[in-house]
């Protein structure tokens, strides 16, 4: 039995899946994929924003298959809001022989979470920030998890108490 994992944080922008992500890093000495800053990385590079967003789900899976082929566990910080990749990350979970963790952020609070939309600063070099009308439009687009998860609600606790929780599902 494997004890390696695949962990995916997932949820739309703004409701704390890179916290979670990078506190589970930090705890648990696990790297951490986030699209974000592959994205951005590419934009950087001279790709054009248009050919970018699934090419960084690409990168993202790329590097984690490297380290599950190592006996590595990973994290991937990352939207997943269609079945598409979600499929991929399965497939490559099984592949491996990894034990899949699903973790879905949420913030149930509208106001909390257009509040975090509008003040956020990550300052994640070449990426602009998401304006809420746009957190809004991939709402809509956002299609229901229908793996086993933990969902956090984001909106609902300190930091800790959700990374606490998320450190007790991973284990």
């Amino acid at each position: 039995m494997t004890s390696q994992k695949l962990i995916l944080v997932s949820g739309l922008p703004g409701t704390g899946k890179s916290t979670v992500a990078d506190g589970l890093s930090r705890s648990l000495s696990i790297p951490v994929f986030s699209i974000d800053p592959i994205e951005a990385a590419m934009w950087r590079n001279g790709l054009a924003r248009s050919e970018t967003g699934i090419a960084a789900y690409g990168v993202a899976a790329a590097l984690a298959d490297e380290h599950l082929r190592l006996g590595h566990s990973v994290i991937v910080d990352a939207v997943n809001p269609i079945e598409a990749p979600r499929e991929g990350w399965r497939d490559l979970a099984a592949k491996h022989r990894a034990v899949l963790k699903i973790i879905e952020c949420v913030c149930a609070s509208e106001a909390v979470h257009r509040q975090r939309i509008e003040a956020r600063r990550r300052d994640i070099d070449g990426m602009p920030e998401v304006p809420w009308l746009r957190v809004l439009e991939r709402r809509a687009e956002y299609e229901p998890w229908t793996d086993q998860r933990l969902t956090l609600d984001t909106s609902d606790g300190t930091p800790e108490q959700l990374l606490g929780d998320a450190l007790n599902y991973v284990r």
